[in-house]
């Protein structure tokens, strides 16, 4: 696997990015005029993003690639299961400016870690900062992966602290306020029987604070402005259509605040990753979860357009073992999914989207997208989708 120099992708970031044509939309959608463009290369394993409109500006949560292994390496810690994991300061926030058409890095430093295959030389999985909201009082706050209990994270060292917790963002050599320890509170409380171990990769803040999904976890957790946690809803496990006599758990990725004020919850669907699983969950606080639309494949992130209507981005359309070799991993083509009033589907994305993690609307139908989220190392993109306005 190619290794970034960290100089030198700083410098390849800072006031330089493609705005070049590179492949149409969804055919349909292209001959109404859609279109894909790369707007920045060279992003570290970048994950969910946010449109900050005032500023025009494209915030996006960088994985980073972990730290080194082995006796000359970093720092290390074991899971229950086995899995060894490295942690490095190699996370970090990615701006992309539409004004002038550049990006670069604005926080570095934060906490990541990757696992490594059995020879200790690639790293083929990494998590880090996963996701990232602004609060109406313009705070930018982040989640931090983890696949773990607390006592992993504490093998990892003091840099590690960060890992499965919700923190503001201070400042930019990796500055961070810890708000919630979720890790911690799952462990503890144990909301899903059986599912200690933590993995935030989603979050939306708002007045009522900030609501964050565990992908580990199986459920939705509500962090209060005043610090307190409160578990909105725990998603069951379920036997797949493909499989009847087997168990898939929800595994959330995604929560976004939809028009009517519910939250909508995306789900990647646990292993095996039947093609077809992962649902999109309608939650009212206070009152059980709801399906809204099922029928999707491993889910990344969800948003809405100016209409009120669902968008759905798939990690991969036809599920995460339909892969080819590259870019850092397997590579698997995801897709952009609008649901219509009508409870119809309209792909507005699919050739071009590698292993696509997060997707932000900005308005006028300019969808922001991640791609090349999985793996590690200096391959990841931002990319443009300009899709008609149907």
């Amino acid at each position: 696997m190619k290794k970034s120099t960290r100089g030198a992708l700083a410098l390849a970031l800072t006031g330089t990015a493609l705005s070049t044509l590179i492949l149409p939309a969804d055919p349909a959608a292209a001959r109404a005029g859609g279109t894909i463009e790369v707007v920045a290369e060279g992003l570290d394993t970048p994950r969910g993003l946010i449109y900050d409109a005032g500023n025009r500006r494209v915030l996006v949560a960088e994985a980073g690639e972990g730290g080194p292994s082995g006796p000359d390496g970093g720092t290390c810690g074991q899971t229950g299961l086995g899995a060894v994991w490295c942690y490095g300061p190699t996370g970090a926030i990615f701006q992309y400016s539409e004004r002038r058409r550049s990006g670069r890095r604005i926080v570095t430093g934060l906490p990541s870690t990757g696992i490594y295959d059995d020879s200790g030389a690639q790293r083929f999985s990494v998590l880090g900062v996963h996701d990232l909201s602004l609060s109406p009082a313009g705070h930018l706050r982040a989640v931090f992966g983890l696949a773990g209990e607390r006592p992993f994270r504490d093998q990892l060292g003091p840099g590690a602290v960060p890992l499965g917790q919700l923190a503001r963002v201070t400042g930019h050599s990796g500055g961070l306020v810890p708000e919630a320890d979720l890790a911690t509170y799952e462990q503890r409380h144990d909301p899903h029987p059986g599912d200690t171990e933590s993995n935030l990769y989603g979050l939306d803040s708002g007045p009522y604070g900030t609501v964050v999904v565990d992908a580990s976890g199986n459920d939705v957790l509500l962090v209060r402005p005043d610090g307190g946690i409160k578990v909105l809803a725990v998603l069951p496990a379920r036997a797949p259509a493909a499989d009847p006599g087997g168990l898939v758990e929800s595994v959330p990725t995604a929560v976004v605040r939809g028009p009517g004020g519910a939250f909508y919850v995306g789900e990647l669907s646990g292993f095996p990753y039947h093609k077809g699983e992962a649902k999109v969950w309608r939650l009212v606080p206070g009152r059980a979860p709801t399906v809204y639309a099922d029928g999707f494949t491993n889910i990344a992130d969800l948003t809405f357009d100016e209409r009120g209507r669902l968008i759905v981005l798939e990690m991969a359309k036809d599920g995460l073992f339909d892969g080819n070799p590259g870019h850092g991993g397997d590579t698997v083509t995801g897709r952009l999914v609008r649901v219509n009033a009508d409870g119809s589907r309209t792909d507005l994305a699919t050739t071009g989207l590698e292993n696509p993690g997060g997707v932000a609307y900005a308005g006028d139908g300019v969808f922001y997208v991640t791609n090349r989220s999985t793996g590690a190392g200096d391959t990841g993109q931002l990319l443009r989708v300009k899709v008609p306005r149907g």
